[in-house]
C-alpha cells in the first residue's frame, strides 16, 4: 500500500475530490489552512526588509494498493493541472500498516 499525498491550488479541490470519486477512490483526507512556496516563491522583499510570503494550499492524501497508484496520481494530475506555476506536488510514501480503529481489522497485506 502506498500514501499518495497531493500538495495543490486551494480553488482545485472540489475538481480534485470529484476526480477521485468518479475513478473510484472513495476514501480522502484533506488538509484545509496549509501554506506552501516552491517555484513561485516565497520571500517578497518590502522596504528592503525580507518576509515570507507563503501560498495557500490544499493536502489531499489517499492510501491505495500499490497496483492503483499510478492511476490515481494520474486522476491527481489530470484534474488539479491548470499549466501555470503552483499547481503543486504529489508525493508517494509506502505504508507499513493499516488499521480499522472500529473492529481492530488489519487492512494492510
Amino acid at each position: 500500500m502506498k500514501l499518495v499525498r497531493a500538495v495543490i491550488r486551494e480553488d482545485k479541490v472540489n475538481d480534485v475530490l470529484e476526480a477521485l470519486v468518479a475513478a473510484g477512490f472513495t476514501g480522502a483526507t484533506v488538509y484545509r489552512d496549509v501554506g506552501g512556496m516552491g517555484g513561485e516563491s516565497g520571500v517578497v522583499k518590502i522596504r528592503g526588509r525580507r518576509y515570507e510570503a507563503l501560498l495557500p494550499r490544499i493536502v489531499v492524501e489517499v492510501v491505495a494498493e500499490d497496483e492503483e497508484v499510478e492511476k490515481l496520481i494520474g486522476v491527481i494530475m489530470s484534474s488539479a493541472r491548470t499549466g501555470r506555476l503552483g499547481d503543486g506536488r504529489i508525493f508517494v510514501l509506502p505504508v507499513l500498516e493499516a488499521w480499522r480503529i472500529r473492529n481492530g481489522e488489519k487492512l494492510s497485506k
